[in-house]
């Protein structure tokens, strides 16, 4: 072979092997996907998922609420008249004690006769409970009243005038030490400031009037007999 075409040869030999390096070079640097212009005015299309939210709220807990009932009238209705005066004290029950109480206390108070107490009981059990009529809870202390007498005082208010009496059951988040001698109203103060709003209360109304006496099983309003004793 002459040197020319050996030398064309080696030339040809050489623009074929940049032809395939250049073929590889572009194999390697691709995905295999044409590479585009972008349209003007086009969008990258947007992956879907799948949503986290849920479709629809959890059902809520029933929420209850702590009362105090009483069998022989109802909130905001007439005390009958064989609990006024000299009378016994009505039946109470209470019911869904807020989680952690650790002690019930139970004020009568009358604001109508700047906040008159006729019944204050401690130490009463944490827990959902009743007493009858004339009765206190077990375990419970009754304190002296505004009367200065140990125990329930029925209404008794003066004639023709109609009072409020509020029955009110106080949950502790702790017992409350009750200095001895303590006025009633100081003791009410203590109660609503260590409930920290923990309360129920039931009210009732009583008015003296209409010629039946008090404590005698009588309902509505009342008279004062002989031997009864006038408070509020």
């Amino acid at each position: 072979m002459s040197p020319s075409l050996r030398a064309m040869r080696r030339s040809t030999l050489f623009v074929l092997a940049l032809a395939v390096g250049a073929l590889l070079a572009t194999a390697c640097g691709t995905s295999g996907r044409d590479l585009r212009t972008p349209v003007e005015g086009a969008v990258s299309p947007t992956r879907s998922t799948a949503s986290t939210t849920p479709t629809s709220a959890p059902a809520t807990a029933p929420t209850t609420r702590f009362t105090l009932r009483s069998a022989d009238f109802g909130d905001g209705a007439a005390i009958p008249g064989e609990f006024a005066c000299t009378g016994p004290s009505p039946s109470l029950t209470w019911t869904d004690v807020p989680a952690g109480t650790k002690q019930l206390a139970l004020v009568v108070v009358d604001p109508t006769a700047n906040d008159f107490v006729h019944w204050l009981v401690t130490g009463i059990a944490p827990t959902d409970g009743s007493v009858v009529k004339g009765s206190v809870p077990v375990g419970a202390n009754q304190l002296a009243n505004s009367s200065g007498r140990i125990g329930w005082t029925g209404p008794c208010p003066p004639a023709g005038a109609m009072h409020t009496y509020n029955f009110m059951l106080f949950a502790l988040p702790e017992p409350l030490t009750i200095p001895a001698g303590q006025q009633p109203k100081d003791t009410l103060a203590a109660l609503q400031s260590a409930a920290q709003g923990q309360l129920t209360i039931l009210s009732g109304t009583f008015q003296v009037g209409g010629g039946t006496t008090p404590g005698t099983g009588s309902t509505g309003t009342a008279s004062k007999g002989s031997g009864t004793v006038t408070t509020r």
